[in-house]
């Protein structure tokens, strides 16, 4: 007779022996962020709203910030190759450069338009209702012909607008492990404008923008694997230091997610 497996009680190691709390943030946030077909949403107003306001609906078709007052640079066009899907699949690894390198802009070009380009009024990773809550910034470390700094990047015009300096050192300190940033070449950071779907779907549109960022992450995972560079998502970073890296309030908006770019394998 087979033996069944001993299996190990995650949450007793948050926890402890007295068990899951009654008001364990995650457990309350899961439920407040379900549907249930017995209940009406509470955003049926916002729902009215949208359909009869051309004001809202101007808005929410912008969906992104803009920054045409700040310098920026027009990116050039490119394209990530022809590697079969497949093979992106199969070849896609998370790993930080084992050396320092320099990324050419083409292929900062070719990643953020795979990740988050707007073409036609649609983009490349699938979005509730079409609002695209996030936001896309990349600290520039060493890419060739793009000065070190922070910037935001227009998803309509291609460009990236500089907002701040880039400093490696910041980075670093933004990061639970901080060599992780030693040979990278830039640092894609992703923020959420939460009330851009919290106004349409209520705590569900929070869901629905974690969701998003995993896709654009994705993209670029992908994507770097057809142009054999090396890519590392990041979930282990600072907050508060990564907000501020980009100029993000932690509040209205904040950072959901980051990936390190370049350097050599």
């Amino acid at each position: 007779m087979t033996q069944p497996v001993p299996t190990a009680e995650f949450s007793s190691l948050v926890y402890g022996s007295a068990g899951v709390a009654l008001d364990d943030p995650a457990e309350v946030f899961h439920e407040a962020s379900r549907l249930y077909p017995d209940v009406a949403p509470g955003h049926l107003l916002a729902l009215f709203e949208l359909a009869h306001s051309p004001e809202l609906q101007q808005t929410v078709a912008r969906s992104s910030r803009t920054h045409p007052q700040r310098p920026g640079v027009d990116l050039p066009q490119a394209d990530i190759g022809r590697m079969p899907l497949e093979a992106a699949l199969t070849q896609r690894r998370s790993g930080a450069a084992a050396e320092p390198g320099v990324l050419s802009a083409e292929h900062l070009a070719a990643l953020l338009a795979a990740a988050y380009r707007s073409i036609g009024g649609l983009r490349p990773a699938p979005s509730g209702g079409a609002l695209y809550p996030l936001e896309l910034y990349v600290v520039v470390l060493a890419v060739e012909s793009l000065e070190a700094a922070s910037y935001h990047y227009d998803p309509f015009r291609h460009r990236l607008e500089r907002i701040g300096p880039g400093v490696r050192a910041e980075v670093g300190a933004a990061l639970v492990d901080p060599a992780l940033a030693e040979n990278a070449s830039a640092l894609v950071v992703i923020t959420a404008m939460f009330w851009r779907s919290r106004f349409k779907y209520g705590l569900r549109g929070y869901r629905f923008a974690l969701l998003e960022a995993g896709h654009v992450v994705q993209n670029i995972a992908l994507a770097a694997t057809a142009l054999r560079i090396p890519a590392l998502p990041l979930g282990g970073f600072y907050d508060r230091r990564v907000d501020g890296v980009v100029g993000a309030d932690g509040l209205d908006e904040a950072t959901v997610y980051a990936v390190l770019l370049g350097g050599r394998t």
